[in-house]
């Protein structure tokens, strides 16, 4: 009773928060069944029409009816990431996301690696699409709240608001594989050489997906993974147990048997039923592709194409009869189509054969960059499918054969399977980096590709896909960057990866009306938008891919890949010369040195190297800043100048995610130091904020051309003293000086071996002292005046951009080499204990001087002493003790 109950409080909840649909799309990952089964145990399914969610539609109504049909989820195919991943911008257009394979590759590993035992044991449901998503997210366009419930808390599954036949929501209805005319399969695979025990049985098979583990018996370990998938016409479910690392793996498939069928949107109670099979002349001719069967019956190719003599079940992928027909006026003595006279020797291949692939391939079978061996020897025919959000068309996939759209799929006919292309299949003989080599419009390309070595890439046997620049695009480029290009240096790598896909990507991933997504091997996104097509023209519609590049030429298939030809190099930061990424920085003063000094290009070639560059507000009153307004000529080949500008680069290649406390040579030959420090009053061991020679690093990791770029509130300039020096080059230092010497420390302040911050009054506040002061210090001993002395050193470098405001608790402080603790914050202006420092980061060759305005007098530490016991003494009496 008190399920039953905790079932109506969840239904009345679904019907209560229909607004909070922008919150629930974030549970993405179900509950275990178990807890679904526990829950329901006693309540008896009831099953209605099926509540199926889908993608996410952002609109301005709540509770707006939708525009066009939904077709029903594929829970078979439901992928561990989406193709796409759909919203409306304010322009209207649907954003989707198109997903590397790699990446849904990684996700997938992530969300299947349970335990080692199980770890590769994975249902082949799951790998039936690489664009797989197990996560579904709520639909704020659907007008009935009980579907926003259903689809906000997937883990209770389809069949969660049928469960309640007796209470008036429905009446009990069977899921079509527990109906007639379904036919079973069951296989058994064992992972290991003995035989299991016999208590894993397939005897009950889960919904959704169910893990159970037994408690360990006499040392034993049971661990089973039960998960069931649906498909319109298959229902498969498969049982993983292992106990004691023997593995075995249980896979029942139910489905519609021969000759019957289900509609491919019906709900989960439709029943197979008995459906007309013609053959295949009669079926092509109902597709809208009888020319090609016509044609090969004429040719007398036909019986060959159908494997009529073997028994065996084919697949045709038959040309509709408009593609056919361009083909055949186009290639008709090339490939011998009508000439049926012509003698078998002269055949060299057959283009009919090419179109037939033996065995029963369903498409929503097939995983995508599925290679399928034609019956015409060495040709294959690769699979690609592109998910689809549910806005934009009313099948949840789109499929490809060599990158011809599939227009309609898995029709059965008496002789064949049959899928229709809008288009003819070609040989496919050369791999993508050959046909390069044979274009005489990419002569460019292929000298970069094959100097840089990523040719390689494009003769492998994996899937590539590349956007080729005409040697035309390349002329666009400014002259420093097509040099670097063509002799392959610098950023010729970056920009070819900025081109390239580690998948297949066809030109029909792209729709009207959408942005698609897809991720270079940079791992930035590229957005193709497809522009629309007008009403009386008859060419595909154009596409630009991050609106800068129109795709010239789509869908050139290779036996690897694809390629497109583009009018336009695409850019990248990561691939921009080092003066192009400082003006998109603004760092305008800071370039216009290089410029002015003939440096640039040593710039521009650097790899593998870090700039900290001072923003033009720092730069604004140096005098590098009026030479280059007023006298650019005089800083030509100026040696200062470069000297200047090469102690703001350092070698390696530094991230700030590296960035380490440390001293680092530059370019220029002395060193710069790095510190680190934390602006978290609690966390202060969270480092947040880094700095070099003291300059603040205001913004950083900007790449370019395998260096980075990072940006400072302070030019750099080179110490020439030390810290001993520094206090002898400033007369207002003279009587703390006169202290350093008196109390024996100079050999301090000129140990270049360690760093330290020196804490100096003026003059002023040594004169302000009263006069019993003053009488007061030349009573002090020596012990004291040392103590003193070092009271105003610390031995770490604390610049000014390190001391934030803190309060209490959160204090922090420094300890000087006396051993006492400087409290330190900031008012308006840093403050150590009582005094405030009023010049900060007086940079020195072995550490930094602060110029303050006190004489630093540490707090007195308080020390809690017990209470002497008098000799001799005697307690009165029993409560007479000294605590």
């Amino acid at each position: 009773m008190l399920r039953l109950w905790a079932c109506l409080l969840l239904v009345c909840f679904a019907q209560a928060v229909p607004f909070y649909s922008d919150f629930m799309q974030h549970l993405t990952r179900p509950l275990p069944l178990s807890l679904h089964r526990t829950l329901l145990a006693p309540i008896p399914f009831a099953p209605l029409e099926p509540l199926r969610a889908q993608p996410s539609q952002r609109v301005a109504s709540v509770w707006a009816a939708p525009q066009q049909p939904r077709p029903q989820a594929d829970p078979l195919n439901a992928p561990l990431l989406p193709l796409y991943s759909s919203s409306y911008g304010s322009d209207g257009i649907t954003d989707t996301e198109f997903v590397p394979l790699e990446q849904q590759q990684q996700h997938q590993q992530r969300q299947q690696g349970r335990q080692d035992a199980v770890a590769t044991a994975v249902a082949p449901a799951a790998d039936q699409k690489p664009f797989n998503v197990d996560t579904i997210t709520s639909d704020v366009n659907s007008p009935n709240p009980a579907v926003f419930f259903q689809q906000s808390f997937p883990f209770f599954g389809n069949e969660f608001f049928n469960s309640f036949g007796g209470f008036g929501f429905g009446n009990a209805q069977e899921p079509w594989w527990k109906g007639p005319n379904v036919c079973t399969e069951k296989e058994e695979n064992e992972g290991a050489t003995t035989e299991t025990d016999g208590d894993e049985s397939v005897d009950t098979f889960g919904q959704e997906r169910d893990s159970v583990v037994r408690s360990p018996l006499f040392g034993q370990f049971h661990f089973s993974v039960n998960s069931c998938a649906e498909k319109p016409n298959k229902h498969v479910c498969t049982k993983i147990v292992n106990q004691n690392g023997k593995k075995k793996t249980l896979t029942l498939t139910r489905q519609c048997c021969h000759g019957y069928g289900r509609p491919r949107n019906a709900d989960f109670a439709t029943p197979c039923e008995k459906i007309e099979i013609k053959d295949i002349e009669a079926t092509a001719a109902d597709m809208g592709a009888k020319q090609f069967i016509e044609s090969a019956k004429s040719a007398g190719e036909l019986g060959d194409m159908l494997a009529s003599n073997s028994g065996k079940k084919v697949t045709v992928f038959v040309p509709n009869d408009a593609a056919f027909q361009e083909y055949r006026g186009q290639h008709q003595q090339e490939n011998n189509v009508e000439d049926s006279k012509a003698d078998a020797s002269e055949k060299t291949t057959s283009i009919y054969k090419l179109h037939s692939v033996l065995g029963d391939v369903q498409l929503e079978d097939v995983p995508n960059e599925k290679l399928l061996q034609t019956e015409l020897p060495g040709q294959k025919i690769r699979i690609n499918s592109y998910q689809l959000p549910p806005a934009l068309s009313p099948e949840p996939y789109r499929y490809a054969a060599n990158c011809v759209p599939i227009e309609k799929h898995d029709k059965l006919s008496e002789q064949a399977l049959v899928h229709t292309l809008n288009g003819v299949l070609k040989p496919l003989t050369k791999t993508v980096m050959d046909i390069i080599r044979d274009r005489p419009d990419m002569s460019i390309m292929r000298a970069v590709l094959e100097k840089t070595n990523i040719s390689a890439m494009l003769e492998a046997d994996k899937p590539v896909t590349i956007f080729v620049p005409t040697d035309a695009a390349f002329d666009k480029l400014e002259p420093h960057l097509r040099r670097t290009l063509k002799e392959g240096r610098g950023c010729a790598s970056n920009i070819l990866k900025n081109h390239m896909l580690d998948l297949t990507f066809c030109s029909l991933a792209t729709l009207p009306g959408a942005k698609t997504t897809a991720y270079n091997l940079l791992g930035e996104p590229l957005l193709f938008n497809r522009t629309q097509r007008a009403s009386n023209s008859t060419q595909e519609s154009a596409v630009y891919i991050n609106n800068v590049a129109k795709i010239l030429d789509a869908d050139v298939m290779g036996t690897n890949g694809v390629l497109h030809v583009i009018d336009t190099i695409l850019p990248t930061e990561s691939a921009l010369p080092m003066t192009s990424l400082m003006s998109q920085k603004n760092l305008t003063i800071f370039k216009q040195l290089l410029e002015a000094s003939g440096f640039d290009d040593q710039f521009d070639d650097l790899d593998n190297a870090t700039i900290f560059a001072p923003t033009d507000k720092a730069l604004h009153n140096s005098e590098w800043a009026r030479l280059v307004a007023e006298q650019p000529e005089s800083l030509k080949g100026n040696k200062d100048l470069l000297k200047f500008l090469n102690y703001h680069v350092i070698k390696p290649m530094i991230k700030t995610c590296d960035l380490s406390e440390s001293s680092l040579p530059t370019v220029e030959g002395t060193n710069v130091r790095l510190n680190l420090y934390s602006t978290h009053a609690l966390f202060s061991d969270v480092m947040n904020r880094a700095t070099v020679n003291c300059a603040r690093l205001v913004h950083f990791d900007d790449e370019s051309c395998g260096s980075v770029l990072h940006q400072l509130d302070r030019p750099l300039t080179p110490p020439q003293n030390n810290l001993l020096q520094s206090l002898e080059a400033n007369p207002n230092y003279s009587k703390f000086l006169e202290l350093v010497r008196k109390a024996n420390l100079t050999h301090l302040l000129t140990n270049d071996s360690d760093s330290f911050t020196l804490l100096v009054p003026k003059n002023d506040v040594f004169e302000e002292l009263s006069e019993s002061t003053e009488s007061k210090a030349t009573t002090q001993s020596q012990a004291e005046l040392v103590a003193q002395v070092k009271t105003h050193i610390v031995n770490d470098v604390v610049c000014c951009a390190g001391i934030i405001p803190t309060n209490w608790p959160f204090v922090r402080s420094i300890e000087s080499i006396s051993g006492h603790h400087l409290r330190i914050t900031r008012d308006r202006r840093p403050k150590i204990e009582n005094a405030g420092v009023t010049k900060c980061d007086v940079v020195a060759t072995n550490g930094i001087l602060h110029e303050i305005n006190d004489v630093i007098v540490p707090r007195p530490t308080q020390q809690h002493r017990r209470p002497q016991i008098p000799p001799n003494y005697q307690p009165q009496d029993d409560f007479d003790v000294f605590f």
